[in-house]
Parts: C-alpha cells; sequence; structure tokens
C-alpha cells in the first residue's frame, strides 16, 4: 500500500468518525462526567461516604465513555428510532442534525461546568463552617475588624469527623491537637490553642464571626475521614479579611504513621508559608516526624489524651486515661510521649492529693527517664515535663522556671506553657510577671477562662484591687459565672471595701463546682456574714465534701465545723468535734508531700491551741513554716505563717503575734485588713487595741461600717 492510500484511508476515517458524531460525543462525555464526578465528589465527601464509592463511580465513568464511543460509532439515531449505523441509508442519515442536538448538549454542560465553578467560588466566599446566614454588616464589621488583627494569627477549627462514627472523634481530635502543637513551636504564629476553637464544633457561626471572637486573621477548616487502610484530610486556609481561601487541599494516602505526619507536616508548611510568607530553618527544625511507628500504639495514646483534653479536673478522667497509656507503652515501649503522658497522669494523682505516696513520685521519674532516653534533655516536650515534676513533686520552683522557659523557647505559642510559667512566677514572687504570663495564655486561649481567673486571682493576693477589675472586665459575659472567675468577683468587694452582701450577690448565681476557689468562697462567705450554721451546712453539702475527701482536706472542713458550733455556743459538739481531731491529727502520716504535710501541720497546730496545749501548738505551727517557707514559696510559703502568728495569739502570746502580724498584713498573699476586721474568727483578739488599730481598713470611714463595730 502506497503512503498516499495510506493517508487517504487515515482521512477516511477521521471524516468518518467525524460524520458519525464520535468527536462530538467524547467531548460532550468528557463535560458531563466531570460534572457528574465534582457533584458526587462534593455529596459523597459530605456525607463521610468510604473511599472506595468514589473509585467505584470514576471507574464506571471511564467504561461508561468506552461503551458511548462505541456506541456512537456503531448506531445512529434516526427518524424510525436507533439503528444500526450499517443498516442506515447514507441518504436518510441524520446526523448532522443529531451533531446540533449534541452541541447544544455539550453546550448546557460547558454551562453547568462554569455553574459549578462559580458555586465553588461563592462557597470559597461563604465558607461552610454553619449553615446560618449572616447579615452583610456583620460580615463587613467582622472583616473590617480582621484587617485590623495581626496577619500571622491563625485559628485551627475543630476538624470534622467524616466516618460518621462516634468511635472515630478520638482519631480525628487527635489529628487535630497534633497539628495544633506542631503549630505553637512556630515563631512569630499566634495560634489559638484547643480549649478555645473546640467550642465551634458543629456551630452554625460563619467564619468571620469566629474570628472576630478570637482575635485571628486567618482560620483553617479541615476533615479526616478514615476508611480501611486509607485516611483522608482535607484543609482549606481562609483569609478572614477577605473570606477566601488562601489554600486548600485534599490528602488520600495509605493509613501509615509516616503519611499521617507527612500530613501534618505539608498542612503545617502551607500555613507558614502563607501567613508568615516564608519558612525560617526554626521552623522547619519544628516539624515534627512520627512519635511512634506502632498505629496501634498511637491510637491508644491518642485515647488517653482525648480523655485527659475532656472538661473538668478530676481524678476520675486521669484513672480513665492511664490503661490507655500503659496500652501504648505496652506497644512501644520506645514511645516517649506516652511515657511523658503518664508521669503527668502521676504528677495530678498527687497534686489533687488522691495518691501522695512516694511510689507516685518514683513512678513519674522512671517515666520521664525512659522519654528523656529516646526525646534527649533538651527536646521541649521533654523540658515541659520536667518542668511539671520539678514544679509537683520536688518544688524546685527555680529549675522549674529554667526548664519552662527553654521549652517556651521551643514553643512560643503554647498557651499551657505560659500559664504554667505564671503559676511558677507566682511561687516566686514574681508577681507582676506572673499576671502578664497568665494574660499572654488567655490571649492564645480566650475561651479556657481558667488563665484569666488565675490572673484575678493572682491580683487578688497582691491586694491591687483596681486590677482585678480591669481584669474581670476582660471576661466575655458567658463566662462572668464561672466558678474560678465569681470567686475573684466575689470576694473582690468584701477584701477592698468590706462589702459582705455584694460578695454574696456577686457568687449568688454560680454553678455548684469541686474547684477549690468555688470551696473557699462558698465556705468562707457564711463567716463574714456571721452565718455560723450557714459555715456548718456549707461544708456539708456534697460537692464540698467531695472536695475535701478527694483533696485531703478533711481537716480542714471539720476544723472549720468545730469553730462553727463554737460560735454558736454548742460547746459539747464543739469540745467533741475538736477531741476526735486531735486524736485523729496526732497520728497524721508524716511520710506525704511537704506541702501537703505542711498544712496539715498548720491545722493541728491551730486544733492544739485550742486545747489549751500552748507550747505543743507553737512547736507544731512553726514546724510547718520550716517545711512549707516563704523563701522556698512566695504563694503558698505564707500560709504556715498566718496560721503560726493565729496560734500565737490564741495561745496568749500576743507579742508575738502582734509582730509577725504586722509583717504579714498588706503583703502579697498575706493578711488582708477587711478580712481581719470582718472575720469572727478574730474576735478573741478584740480586747486588744494594738491589734485594732493594727488591722484598721484605710477606707473604713468612706465604708458602711464607718459607725459600727466589726463585732
Amino acid at each position: 500500500m502506497s503512503a498516499t492510500s495510506s493517508g487517504d484511508q487515515r482521512l477516511t476515517i477521521f471524516k468518518e468518525l467525524q460524520r458519525r458524531n464520535v468527536f462530538r460525543v467524547a467531548v460532550a462525555y468528557t463535560i458531563g462526567a466531570w460534572f457528574i464526578a465534582q457533584i458526587a465528589d462534593l455529596v459523597l465527601n459530605n456525607i463521610g461516604a468510604p473511599d472506595w464509592v468514589i473509585k467505584a463511580l470514576f471507574l464506571l465513568l471511564g467504561i461508561g465513555m468506552i461503551v458511548a464511543l462505541i456506541i456512537s460509532w456503531a448506531y445512529e439515531i434516526t427518524a424510525e428510532g436507533i439503528k444500526r449505523e450499517r443498516d442506515v441509508i447514507r441518504d436518510e442519515s441524520i446526523t448532522h442534525l443529531t451533531a446540533r442536538k449534541l452541541d447544544y448538549v455539550t453546550l448546557a454542560a460547558v454551562m453547568g461546568v462554569i455553574g459549578m465553578f462559580v458555586l465553588q467560588q461563592s462557597a470559597n466566599d461563604q465558607p461552610a463552617t454553619g449553615t446560618a446566614p449572616g447579615s452583610a454588616a456583620s460580615t463587613s464589621e467582622a472583616a473590617a475588624d480582621a484587617g485590623k488583627l495581626d496577619a500571622r494569627s491563625i485559628a485551627v477549627l475543630p476538624f470534622a469527623n467524616r466516618s460518621n462514627r462516634d468511635e472515630d472523634l478520638f482519631f480525628t481530635d487527635g489529628i487535630h491537637d497534633d497539628l495544633l502543637t506542631q503549630l505553637a513551636k512556630i515563631r512569630d504564629l499566634k495560634v489559638i490553642s484547643r480549649t478555645s476553637v473546640m467550642q465551634y464544633r458543629d456551630t452554625d457561626k460563619r467564619v468571620p464571626e469566629i474570628a472576630a471572637e478570637l482575635g485571628v486573621a486567618t482560620v483553617l477548616e479541615g476533615g479526616v475521614q478514615r476508611a480501611g487502610q486509607r485516611i483522608r484530610i482535607n484543609a482549606q486556609l481562609i483569609d478572614v479579611a477577605t473570606d477566601q481561601h488562601i489554600w486548600a487541599e485534599t490528602f488520600d494516602r495509605e493509613m501509615t504513621i509516616d503519611n499521617l505526619f507527612d500530613i501534618q507536616t505539608e498542612i503545617t508548611r502551607q500555613i507558614v508559608t502563607a501567613v508568615k510568607g516564608q519558612l525560617t530553618t526554626a521552623d522547619q527544625q519544628a516539624f515534627m516526624g512520627a512519635p511512634t511507628q506502632s498505629l496501634e500504639a498511637y491510637e491508644a495514646y491518642l485515647r488517653a489524651r482525648n480523655l485527659l483534653t475532656s472538661s473538668g479536673y478530676n481524678i476520675d478522667k486521669y484513672e480513665e486515661a492511664q490503661p490507655y497509656v500503659e496500652q501504648a507503652i505496652a506497644l512501644d515501649p520506645n514511645f516517649a510521649l506516652a511515657h511523658l503522658l503518664l508521669a503527668e497522669i502521676h504528677g495530678q494523682a498527687l497534686w489533687m492529693g488522691y495518691d501522695m505516696s512516694p511510689q507516685r513520685q518514683r513512678a513519674a521519674h522512671d517515666a520521664i527517664e525512659k522519654a528523656a532516653a529516646v526525646l534527649g534533655p533538651d527536646s521541649p516536650d521533654m523540658l515541659a515535663a520536667q518542668s511539671e515534676f520539678l514544679y509537683r513533686f520536688e518544688r524546685n520552683y527555680p529549675a522549674s522556671l529554667d526548664a519552662l522557659l527553654q521549652a517556651l523557647a521551643a514553643m512560643p505559642g503554647d498557651a499551657f506553657i505560659w500559664d504554667k510559667l505564671g503559676a511558677t512566677q507566682r511561687r516566686l514572687g514574681l508577681w507582676d510577671e506572673a499576671v502578664d504570663s497568665m494574660l499572654q495564655s488567655f490571649d492564645l486561649d480566650p475561651a479556657n477562662v481558667s488563665s484569666l481567673a488565675l490572673a484575678a486571682e493572682t491580683l487578688l493576693f497582691m491586694q491591687q484591687w483596681s486590677r482585678v477589675e480591669d481584669v474581670l472586665a476582660m471576661a466575655p459575659e458567658r463566662f462572668r459565672n464561672d466558678a474560678d472567675l465569681a470567686a475573684s468577683a466575689a470576694m473582690l468587694p468584701l477584701y477592698s471595701r468590706g462589702d459582705v452582701g455584694a460578695a454574696r450577690e456577686r457568687f449568688a448565681n454560680v454553678r455548684p463546682d469541686i474547684g477549690e476557689d468555688y470551696v473557699i468562697t462558698t465556705t468562707e462567705i457564711p463567716w463574714y456574714e456571721r452565718d455560723y450554721a450557714g459555715v456548718i451546712s456549707a461544708w456539708d453539702r456534697p460537692e464540698i465534701r467531695k472536695f475535701a475527701a478527694i483533696s485531703g482536706n478533711d481537716h480542714w472542713l471539720a476544723l472549720n465545723v468545730m469553730l462553727a458550733y463554737r460560735h454558736l455556743g454548742e460547746t459539747s459538739e464543739a469540745d467533741r468535734l475538736l477531741g476526735e481531731l486531735a486524736r485523729e491529727m496526732a497520728m497524721m502520716d508524716r511520710d506525704v508531700h511537704a506541702g501537703f504535710l505542711a498544712y496539715e501541720l498548720s491545722w493541728f497546730a491551730e486544733v492544739l491551741a485550742w486545747q489549751g496545749k500552748k507550747s505543743s501548738a507553737i512547736e507544731t505551727a512553726e514546724e510547718a513554716t520550716r517545711i512549707l517557707s516563704l523563701d522556698d514559696d512566695k504563694f503558698e510559703g505564707m500560709y504556715p505563717l498566718t496560721v503560726l502568728c493565729r496560734v500565737l495569739a490564741i495561745s496568749g502570746e500576743r507579742d508575738r503575734a502582734l509582730d509577725l502580724l504586722a509583717q504579714l498584713i498588706d503583703q502579697p498573699s498575706g493578711f488582708v485588713r477587711w478580712a481581719l476586721y470582718l472575720d469572727p474568727r478574730w474576735d478573741f483578739f478584740r480586747d486588744d487595741e494594738r491589734f485594732n488599730e493594727l488591722i484598721r481598713p484605710e477606707n473604713l470611714e468612706q465604708s458602711s461600717h464607718a459607725q459600727g463595730s466589726s463585732t
């Protein structure tokens, strides 16, 4: 066959393909299939369909293309219906009319594609965080506010659990937490912490509203889907000022540990590049690899961590989490982060008074040592855990502070580290620095009101009343009845101007809690009201009895109840309780944590003082001041000194008591004038004018107590 005849044959085949509309069918089918695939991907992704469904659809569409081309070549539409092409007389063919119809179909498909593109752009303009529409005014206002925010600020909203299985939620939250941890290591990037963003799970608020509430310029949304041995993670980064996507991507990979952390690293890389403009060497070093090669160990670890990040500060969740951590370690003995989580559980058991045995301290120490062998001493996670151990077990606050500052240098955006830094600085008497750190923690975690409450409490201990008001004013309205925040709000008018009524009013609507601040405020206000029956009933409330039992404060409870009976004039009951307390506390276990022992000794000293055992009472109180000294702890070290002052006064050593009182009054964490002026537990000392003159509030003449008596 000659080249000319071969070319003519190819031309003939091409013209025949054109005449039979095969090309038009191919174009129309391709556009239509793409349109169907886009809609299917959107729908199936939203309903959490497994990956095999979309893959099967793509396979069917591919097979359909082949079938459509074969049919368009072998068959033809005629006025009498569909016939095989070889049975159609050429002069009767209406392929030219079919071609025109196919052109219309193709044009309609193209219009559909354009419509889909416009719809996607509209979705980008209105991200699907929620379904409730916001007004144009509120959206524009939020966008305007976003323009004033730090461009290097981001909130990573809770990832959607697209598996549609509740049991997978812990895994989705774990991926979200790890991403936040990685981002917190990026310098010059403000990352809102977990507590604050989790409130927006399943919210109907739009992205600009959320960003305005959290004070960020960018927001990341995403979802996680597990299906067999596959993992699919999608993420989109939104610029709040323009309400546009900066970046979006879907990762579909085999379910392995390395793939999980590669995806997290890539998302972090895209965020940092988009928000900061470039990646520094330090940023690159912040990207973390897989902490374990065992997927089962990682999942057990995530289950434990998910329990610990649940609401409430109680020993129950730590007990429930411990078996999961131990399972993770059994599966991978070199899983350093699991060892550190186990050390945290041991530390909290001691700190909450649940288990103060030396075995807990040894277990925590061993867990940290095993983690250090893997991570090295300079790892930020290692430094943070080491700081916790030094703080909780050894009460070595200078060393704890040093470890925290090193950890903070590597994780400057970690709200938890800022919070712990503030607590540690307070122990060292760095009061102003402590408040600054607590407020920095709140800035990174604006829905975690505990940091704000801690700052208010610290300023209350510093007796800086106007600054307490300023911090309280920072709390969003929805947090005004938070127990810890309300405790400071209630005690402020009492301590600053002797207004007991305002204290009661401010604390009236607080929900019962087993937190220490709630317990102290609930049981102290009746004393200032001179409602002794109220003191007894307050200590009998179930949540307060639970706090006393868990924290090891049963003797503090009994001491206050005994004093209330004394003030009621029921001396027989008071003496009975006093005797029981004395016998029980005489057999106290001294092989406990030093801080708890100092408190127990202080309470025992007051019991002895009320029994008239002067020398034993003073000796016991002085022992407590040596165990928990002001030199070692500027915050709690003040408490044994205040009890010693009281024991001296009860025991008749008034000169020594007044000298010590003069040193402690108006000092941070020391005596407050209005508290001493109003507290009936000091009535035994009011026959001494030196005491009355020393405790006289400076603003007494401007108060409602100006013409009355504190008794």
